[in-house]
């Protein structure tokens, strides 16, 4: 059911897949949706979750900075494909439905921001992050622009902005002495940077 209501969701977006377009498609009878699900959006936030867990997993491994920088990259590329217009469209029906705002709050949005808050907390216990911002807020940092931008404003998030936003707010969270936010990259001169170096070569 939920692959049936996947593919129809990139076919046509949220207001294709309804109900009966999801049971033509599966095959299965209403009743057996309507046992599993109580209405159309609670299925969808159930797709929701499995389209976010694999197009931008929950971070892991090692190196908690690394962690939080392909997160945030892969939430960027999911939140401007099929997975950002669903959420989309789920945050609509929120507006004007407690069962889904609930719904997206249990399954979605308070698991992922526990999980990477414990990314943040342990950047904080290896020293390379400030221990004074509580994960949960560090998180809303790194987060609240994307958001914003994407949901809020309309516009995309493509990779020059997700760089901005990792390496500034990460720039505020680091260690005193330890240049977090931008480990593993070579910032950018600008124009007069550039042609004044170049002056000095010659």
């Amino acid at each position: 059911m939920l692959d049936a209501a996947l593919a129809l969701v990139r076919e046509g977006g949220y207001p294709a897949a309804t109900i009966e377009a999801i049971a033509a498609r599966s095959g299965v009878a209403k009743t057996t949706i309507y046992r599993r699900w109580p209405n159309r959006a609670a299925l969808l936030v159930d797709l929701l979750v499995q389209m976010a867990t694999a197009e931008a997993p929950p971070p892991s491994g090692r190196d908690p900075l690394r962690a939080l920088r392909t997160e945030l990259r892969e939430v960027a590329r999911a939140a401007d494909d099929v997975t950002g217009r669903l959420l989309a469209s789920l945050l609509g029906e929120a507006h004007h439905d407690p069962a889904i705002h609930a719904a997206l709050m249990r399954s979605v949005f308070v698991p992922r921001r526990k999980a990477t808050a414990q990314v943040i907390l342990q950047a904080q216990r290896s020293g390379v992050l400030r221990p004074g911002v509580p994960p949960l807020i560090a998180v809303d940092l790194l987060f609240g622009p994307l958001f914003y931008r994407r949901f809020v404003r309309h516009e995309p998030v493509g990779e020059g902005f997700v760089t901005q936003v990792f390496d500034h707010v990460l720039e505020g969270l680091a260690q005193a002495g330890r240049p977090a936010a931008r480990r593993g990259s070579v910032p950018r001169k600008n124009g007069a940077e550039a042609r004044g170096s170049g002056a000095r070569r010659r």
